[in-house]
């Protein structure tokens, strides 16, 4: 049996250019080559969560191509609805989203892509259609709902309604959250983790230092806070100090923590407007993260 070895690739964050993930990414095929080794399926996010950047993913396929790894399989759990999508044209043997993120289904629509070319592909438990390829042998796994995926027709046109349908959309949710972002950032002195045009439908804005967001119970507990006593939802990222790069300061010290913003259709300037309240009225209080209650 081959030995196994898998290599993370750190994300840089704050993060200024598309350039500064590409490096990462080489150094990351890199250790997977020493000692003659080869890089048997690169796993890439097209854009991460947490903090949430946009990847550039057809240059790191393109990079995988040129270093001969075997395959290529992209994570687009926030990319249908929010970016412009073309299995094909991004070029990965595999990759997979889903609509309950960004297109308005309910939970469970996703999709696999797989390119033609792959002919090893592991088959699910098969309880129909047996030898008749891997979507015929996917659609009926016994006591599954289909009544998400039914509704499919009916999302299509209730996008189709606004003006552009889901490109229009999608480019309102880009401006807006970037401008609800600048607004914050500017309120609070602070900073964008990423530049706009690495950014879709979700930004990362930095936090006042003086909320002392020094660990993840720190996060978790700005972010109960503000979902109780704001009936705000919003996730809080910490980012922590880490030798020799650039952290980004505010006028009081470090900035270790973001909250992550999002914008879709039914959201108004008023949400994000409490957001900055909220936040500067902890500051005004006198308040750190770990005075704040817990779950």
């Amino acid at each position: 049996m081959d030995n196994h070895h898998p290599q993370n690739g750190a994300l840089p964050f704050p993060v200024y250019s598309d350039e500064e993930i590409i490096a990462e990414f080489k150094k990351g095929l890199q250790r997977g080559k020493i000692n003659g080794g080869r890089v048997r399926l690169a796993i890439i996010d097209h854009i991460t969560s947490m903090p949430s950047v946009v990847i550039p993913v057809r240059e790191l396929i393109r990079i995988c191509r040129e270093e001969e790894v075997d395959q290529v399989f992209v994570d687009g759990a926030h990319a249908i609805g929010s970016l412009h999508v073309d299995v094909k044209e991004i070029g990965a043997d595999f990759y997979v989203s889903n609509l309950y993120k960004w297109l308005f289904s309910p939970p469970s629509v996703a999709f696999m892509y797989c390119n033609k070319k792959v002919s090893n592909v592991h088959h699910p438990v098969i309880a129909h259609e047996y030898g008749n390829g891997l979507p015929a042998e996917s659609a009926w796994v016994g006591m599954r709902d289909y009544s998400p995926q039914l509704v499919v027709p009916s999302i299509l046109e209730f996008v189709n309604r606004f003006e552009g349908g889901i490109d229009g959309i999608m480019k309102r949710n880009h401006d807006v959250v970037v401008k609800m972002g600048i607004m914050l950032k500017e309120a609070w002195g602070t900073n964008l983790g990423s530049p706009p045009e690495m950014c879709a439908s979700m930004i990362m804005v930095g936090l006042p230092s003086k909320l002392r967001v020094m660990s993840d119970d720190d996060a978790l507990r700005l972010r109960f806070y503000l979902r109780v006593y704001h009936a705000i939802e919003v996730p809080v990222y910490y980012q922590g100090l880490r030798n020799g790069e650039r952290v980004p300061r505010d006028k009081d010290g470090f900035i270790t923590g973001y909250v992550r913003i999002s914008h879709q259709v039914y959201n108004t300037v008023e949400d994000y407007d409490r957001l900055k309240t909220a936040i500067i009225q902890l500051l005004e209080d006198g308040k750190i993260c770990s005075e704040l209650p817990k779950e």
